[in-house]
């Protein structure tokens, strides 16, 4: 079963030295989302002052295979409108 290590950003770089054996990079990037969630969850506040937190997935050989990002800002994404399509 590969092995994939979850190293995060939010302000320090965390260098996952564990890791963890997951069946494949489909599970990988569920776990890297889980990850990032629970960052967010814990250190929401820290959220607004560092701009963004990440989770960046490598393999055993040190590859990156995911990279996931929340990024905070005080403005809407470009394109996006309440109005309905049409209107």
């Amino acid at each position: 079963m590969p092995h994939y290590f979850f190293h995060t950003q939010n302000g320090d770089r965390i260098r996952d030295e564990q890791g963890e054996d997951l069946p494949d990079v489909d599970a990988a990037r569920e776990e890297a989302v889980t990850v990032l969630g629970e960052i967010l969850r814990y250190r929401g506040s820290a959220f607004w002052t560092t701009g963004a937190f990440s989770v960046i997935v490598t393999d055993a050989d040190g590859r990156t295979v995911v990279s996931v990002t929340a990024q905070a800002s005080d403005r809407a994404p470009d394109g996006w409108s309440l109005a309905k399509a049409g209107e």
